[in-house]
């Protein structure tokens, strides 16, 4: 389904985002505090800030990937309750004709 593969996708894109800001947050930082330009404290400021940022952008993500969670939910279930439904309407028929058959 198409729509799985993106939201894999989206998913797996948000995690490695969250993950690579991290890490290129430090490196900028190590790097301006090896040349004297950020001190240890605005460094750590500016991994938080940026990891915040981060935080932010993975609740926007979390609430794409629900919504789109739930609409592909609505898209699916009433196919299966018609099927279920057809089924069980078919066991009824079904059973009626056993009980028929039995009583003869």
């Amino acid at each position: 389904m198409a729509d799985d593969s993106i939201l894999k996708k989206s998913v797996l894109a948000g995690l490695g985002i969250y993950s690579l800001t991290r890490e290129k947050a430090q490196e900028i930082v190590a790097d301006l505090q090896k040349r004297g330009e950020l001190s240890k404290d605005e460094g750590a400021k500016f991994v938080k800030a940026m990891m915040e940022k981060a935080d932010e952008e993975m609740a926007y993500l979390k609430k794409v990937v629900d919504k789109q969670v739930k609409e592909t939910i609505s898209t699916i279930r009433p196919t299966h309750e018609d099927e279920f439904k057809k089924l069980h309407e078919k066991i009824d028929k079904l059973s009626k004709q056993v009980e028929k058959l039995s009583s003869k």
